[in-house]
């Protein structure tokens, strides 16, 4: 009895299983019936969290339609954001864009104006929205770049200055660390 999976699901050595997806979304590569029903389960998902449905409804919604078990259902979920991203960070990117927006509206409407007031506060929401005054931590150059010996092999002869060429180049390439 043999009790590996067998068909679509079995992926080549070297290969991601989501690659044949990938494929199709990019290449319009076909899909065997399992993989193309599976796809389906996983756009859904992705739809429904793009809906701001929580991961715990979309595991409940895939599992009242389809019936699948919790964690067949969260790897549904898990793999549509490998594919489409993570659609709960995508919206929080898209919601930062809008108040960023909405904050240089009212800060031309405040300058229009000529309000004071209301232009600092507007400068003040952008600070904080843009994250101006977040102090970020510099990778060091030491960290950056180690320091360490390179010396290298000339597997022929070297001219210097004038002497006549042996026929042979020096590749600048074989590098041994100590």
């Amino acid at each position: 009895m043999d009790l590996m999976p067998q068909g679509d699901y079995t992926p080549e050595k070297g290969t991601h299983k989501l690659d044949k997806f990938k494929d199709h979304l990019v290449a319009h590569s076909p899909l065997g019936p399992r993989d193309q029903a599976y796809f389906e389960k996983m756009k859904k998902a992705w739809s429904w969290a793009t809906k701001m449905f929580s991961p715990q409804k979309v595991v409940e919604m895939l599992h009242t339609e389809y019936g699948h078990e919790k964690t067949h259902a969260y790897q549904i979920l898990r793999d549509s954001y490998a594919l489409w991203g993570d659609a709960y960070e995508l919206d929080k990117k898209g919601a930062s864009k809008v108040l960023v927006e909405s904050a240089y509206v009212a800060l031309q409407i405040a300058v229009r104006d000529k309000n004071g007031e209301l232009i600092l506060k507007a400068v003040k929401e952008l600070r904080e929205l843009q994250q101006i005054d977040k102090v970020e931590a510099a990778i060091s150059p030491e960290l950056a770049m180690p320091a360490g010996t390179r010396v290298y092999v000339f597997n022929g002869a070297v001219n210097v200055g004038q002497q006549p060429e042996s026929g042979k180049e020096v590749v600048d390439g074989n590098v041994e660390l100590q």
